[in-house]
């Protein structure tokens, strides 16, 4: 299989490149380096370095991707409040141009990697399943949700791509960069803990997440062409096991082997216990989901990668702020800092 990945050099993006190039299929990896770094990209991976937004008809003609996986996009839900336009432009209008490229280079699938913000507040304490209303709450759940039913438009006018809209939440595991301050609690506690500092959170740390290690997710998403029950099929994708945020620190400090220090912050508007089913994922996918990492061996797996690499430089914020009304005080100082040494 011909399979193009976009978001090759990021987090899941390298993961699922990695499994396709492991798996004896052709990848090209497309990716403008703004959140991810070319040493991720797997070893007999073509490279193209651009963005999701540049005319991509010559490159994916050239190429005749089969399926083209699409995983580039600038996933933080809390700051896409402050940067609305540059998220809608990142995620809806990337995603439309992405698609619109496969469609006109014949590609027969289109893998699209949504996200559990879609679903925004629940609605009940009863986990989200694919039948929850979807009701984003912030405008990165706003434009995945409109990405989604675009996928879908598409297909219903033309017959063609085939989809999968996977559903992912909360992923964490090796080549997360943990030098971005805006998302990923995961990277950001661990990055601390390896400096020495204080672990910020926001709230109270009861807020509460099912943490997912990437094994499974890339694995799903790297196989979803060939699995037939998730040809046109919406999945939400991740682990089950729920987990506090204060709960998270307590176990990356023990991993490290520092005192558990943590930077209580004024709390900001956010989804405060969100959680999936996977029911139909187990369905689709059932060798996969039996080899699911639990949380605390995945963050052993994390922090072993961590310690053997060298921290990157800090991924700052994408865009200026567009609105600053009810910016947390702590990026709102760090964002002022950056412009004061401009």
């Amino acid at each position: 299989m011909r399979a193009i990945v976009t978001g090759a050099a990021g987090f899941i993006g390298s993961h699922v490149a990695e499994r396709l190039v492991s798996e004896g299929h052709e990848v090209l990896a497309l990716d403008d380096l703004s959140g991810g770094f070319e040493s991720n990209v797997p070893d007999g991976a073509k490279f193209h370095r651009g963005s999701v937004l540049d005319p991509l008809d010559d490159l994916f003609r050239r190429f005749r991707p089969e399926t083209v996986y699409h995983l580039a996009a600038y996933a933080a839900e809390g700051l896409s409040h402050h940067i609305p336009v540059f998220n809608f432009t990142n995620n809806a209008v990337g995603t439309a141009n992405v698609l619109a490229a496969a469609y006109r280079a014949g590609a027969g699938h289109f893998v699209f990697t949504s996200s559990i913000a879609a679903y925004g507040h629940p609605h009940s304490d009863e986990p989200f399943d694919e039948a929850t209303p979807c009701v984003p709450c912030d405008p990165y759940g706003a434009a995945k949700l409109a990405c989604e039913h675009h996928v879908r438009a598409v297909h219903a006018y033309y017959g063609r791509p085939a989809f999968t809209i996977f559903r992912p939440h909360n992923v964490f595991g090796p080549r997360q960069n943990i030098a971005d301050p805006y998302r990923n609690v995961v990277g950001i506690f661990m990055a601390r803990a390896l400096a020495g500092k204080p672990m910020p959170i926001f709230g109270d740390g009861r807020q509460t997440r099912s943490f997912s290690y990437i094994d499974v997710v890339a694995s799903c998403i790297a196989h979803a062409p060939m699995a037939p029950a998730a040809r046109n099929a919406t999945i939400n994708l991740g682990g089950d096991e729920p987990m506090s945020v204060l709960e998270l620190a307590n176990r990356i400090a023990e991993i490290f082997g520092v005192p558990r220090a943590v930077d209580f912050l004024p709390p900001r508007k956010e989804v405060l216990h969100a959680h999936c089913r996977h029911d139909l994922a187990r369905s689709v996918f059932p060798a996969e989901y039996e080899r699911v990492t639990p949380i605390a061996e995945g963050l052993l797996r994390m922090a072993d990668y961590v310690r053997a690499n060298a921290v990157p430089a800090p991924t700052e914020c994408p865009a200026p702020i567009e609105i600053a009304d009810n910016l947390p005080p702590s990026w709102a100082d760090r964002l002022a800092a950056r412009s004061t040494a401009a």
